[in-house]
């Protein structure tokens, strides 16, 4: 699927209602749009993740550093 900014917009304006108490929302992306209630909640986050890495091809790389105490 080819997702653009603007759908990732739409998807965190979504979680941020629902987040806030909305009962549902609407969400327009790749040229369909879909209902979701809070209890999707992980769905939403799970679809702004999926948008987040094809926005950003190549992804990103987490670099942790472990250091010993002395």
């Amino acid at each position: 699927m080819a997702f653009t900014s603007t759908d990732l917009t739409a998807v965190e304006t979504a979680i941020m209602d629902l987040a806030k108490g909305k009962r549902s929302v609407q969400v327009e992306y790749s040229g369909k749009t879909v209902s979701y209630q809070a209890a999707d909640m992980d769905k939403l986050i799970k679809l702004r993740s999926l948008i987040q890495a094809e926005l950003q091809p190549g992804g990103f790389i987490n670099k942790v550093k472990f250091v010993s105490p002395t």
